[in-house]
């Protein structure tokens, strides 16, 4: 019978070389993983960049927030939403930035800002739903109220009557006249 004496040295070299490339392979996938990111850094709100993204306009898509789209601009200005809330801008800041007229100017936010000349926007409305209103509730009350006196109707009867004289003439002699065919 052959002894043979087994070292633990060509296990420790193995477990150390796959150890070791774990580790290079763990730096490799997180600098993909930072890229694929858009190299966020810090840490934001998720819900608060999303509120953003509800924001602000599209400009190369007809009436869609960016949140709404997937073409690539939409996803870049997504990823300066979340670039600026992590290096600590407010929701404010972060409108403001977008609204900027170097970048895309005011008609990139969804909602135009309550002040300016863009209050009309925000008060024509309501002043329109206010007149509708009161002009419905004074039709409803001229349909309710009665027409006139009983003397006015009486004598717009009184003018009518020659006429209905006349139309009941006409209708007694084609009365007559058939009468007298048949």
């Amino acid at each position: 019978m052959v002894h043979t004496k087994i070292t633990a040295a060509p296990v420790c070299r193995g477990a150390f070389l796959i150890v070791a490339a774990l580790g290079v392979l763990a730096a490799l996938m997180s600098g993909v993983a930072y890229a694929q990111s858009g190299g966020e850094v810090g840490a934001y709100d998720e819900a608060e960049a999303q509120a953003i993204d509800r924001m602000l306009m599209c400009p190369v898509c007809p009436a869609q927030t960016i949140d709404q789209t997937e073409v690539p601009l939409a996803k870049q200005m997504r990823a300066q939403v979340r670039e600026l809330l992590a290096d600590g801008a407010t929701r404010k800041e972060v409108l403001a930035w977008f609204s900027a007229p170097e970048r895309y100017g005011p008609g990139v936010l969804a909602e135009p800002p309550r002040s300016g000349f863009n209050l009309i926007a925000w008060i024509v409305p309501g002043v329109i739903v206010v007149v509708a209103l009161a002009g419905g509730v004074f039709t409803l009350r001229a349909m309710r109220r009665p027409t006139g006196d009983a003397d006015s109707a009486s004598g717009a009867a009184d003018d009518l009557q020659p006429y209905l004289a006349a139309v009941d003439r006409d209708l007694a002699i084609e009365t007559e006249t058939e009468q007298n065919d048949g």
